[in-house]
């Protein structure tokens, strides 16, 4: 349950932007199979993706496809959403390479949880005072710090 709470406060598990969750689009800004460079971009792509302009070459040319796409289908997308994935975007450009590894960590466990509990869980959240939320986040920072696979540093030379 701790886990969920946890997921909860990070915004893991918040209500997923629904194009992205359901979108199967095929119209990327591709040449060949390979994945698009910055400068291969269109207009429109750079502006939707410009907070991930910095880190575009670190992507790989499976998330670099994505994102082509994602920003191709950025039209359709209500104000709110629009507003919600550049707030996701910015925040996630922000991130250090650790907390980017806990986050992608962290989702891969939620996606193991059924709705239901990760429903029941934001119930049983939402009920905690402020102080029981405070020491929620505190024990969840505490245990971040403890090495695990996750943020554990490489032992190989970079």
């Amino acid at each position: 349950m701790k886990l969920l709470i946890i997921l909860l406060l990070t915004g893991l598990l918040s209500t997923p932007i629904t194009h992205l969750a359901n979108a199967q689009s095929s119209s990327v800004n591709v040449i060949g199979s390979k994945a698009p460079g910055w400068a291969e971009l269109s207009t429109p792509q750079k502006e939707v993706l410009a907070s991930l302009e910095e880190d575009w070459s670190s992507l790989t040319s499976e998330q670099k496809s994505k994102w082509a796409q994602l920003a191709n289908r950025y039209d359709q997308f209500s104000d709110t959403e629009k507003e919600r994935l550049k707030i996701r975007m910015l925040d996630w450009s922000k991130l250090s390479i650790k907390e980017r590894r806990t986050a992608r960590a962290n989702f891969i466990k939620s996606q193991s949880i059924p709705n239901e509990k990760k429903a029941e869980a934001w119930e049983a959240y939402q009920q905690l005072s402020p102080e029981e939320k405070k020491q929620l986040a505190d024990e969840a920072n505490a245990k971040q710090k403890k090495p695990s696979l996750v943020n554990a540093p490489s032992l190989k030379p970079n």
